[in-house]
């Protein structure tokens, strides 16, 4: 029979799942000119991780120790993907050393994700509305360190050199087509003014091209944590109080092809 804690760490997986499909989706939609549309993505990312580490650490302890954390030691952690992420690690060396499935992604770019959501999760929320008061997040602006830190890496990976010509040819053509007649008066989330329609142009298609990887490297956090909550829930099968996690995160568990080529994360349960 399903017990209490059964019924409260389903519906806390389907929270933070859920969260977890509304942002991978908004990221796919991210514009550069609309600082509004990496929140839209950075809010349920940043929920929905911070949810799906807890109940890892929950269901572990539970499963090694008999008992479920006090509340205090998950206030403790507060909304500090980074050090939520090195505990969840700790979990992963300690149960399932050896089995690279469940290695903790350490790419550069892995990295930056992670802190660029915790900067926004702890102190980024507000930034604009706490910037009208003076006050300085050490984070900065979420959208435009993602734009300085992710997309400038991902582009220098991923966008190739016959492909970001044909962009450029694409966006001086398109300069050429409106004759000077069209006056651009715009900026990205980085700062950078636009001030033509080539520029913009190609700002966009730029975006449109490092989106897929963008979404990648932010799923396979995704994917490690979505895989240690399978294997928990396999662990604890015995136990009353464990759900089968896979009702909730297998969806999540894809190669990296899907997680760069997937537009939409939402799923119906």
């Amino acid at each position: 029979m399903m017990s209490s804690y059964w019924n409260a760490l389903a519906a806390e997986a389907g929270i933070a799942s859920a969260q977890i499909g509304m942002g991978a989706t908004m990221l796919g939609k991210t514009m550069p000119q609309r600082t509004a549309s990496y929140a839209e993505s950075f809010f349920p990312l940043s929920i929905g991780l911070e949810r799906a580490g807890k109940v890892i650490l929950q269901v572990d302890n539970k499963l090694t120790h008999g008992e479920f954390l006090a509340r205090k030691k998950m206030m403790a952690l507060s909304h500090n993907l980074v050090a939520l992420f090195d505990a969840v690690e700790a979990v992963s060396q300690r149960r399932y050393s050896g089995d690279d499935r469940f290695d903790r992604p350490a790419d550069p770019l892995n990295v930056s994700i992670v802190r660029i959501l915790a900067d926004f999760a702890i102190n980024g929320r507000y930034f604009h509305l706490d910037y009208l008061d003076g006050a300085q997040s050490p984070g900065g602006d979420a959208a435009a360190k993602w734009w300085e830190l992710v997309v400038a890496e991902v582009s220098r990976r991923h966008y190739g050199a016959a492909k970001r010509k044909r962009d450029l040819e694409r966006a001086k053509l398109l300069e050429t087509l409106f004759d000077g007649a069209a006056l651009v008066r715009d900026s990205i989330v980085s700062g950078v003014a636009l001030s033509t329609v080539e520029e913009a142009t190609a700002v966009n298609l730029l975006n449109t091209a490092v989106v897929p990887w963008c979404r990648m490297y932010t799923l396979q956090m995704v994917r490690w944590l979505a895989r240690l909550l399978i294997e928990l829930g396999y662990d604890g099968s015995g136990d009353e109080d464990v759900p089968y996690f896979g009702d909730f995160f297998y969806p999540l568990n894809q190669d990296d092809q899907t997680l760069r080529s997937r537009k939409t994360w939402t799923f119906a349960r």
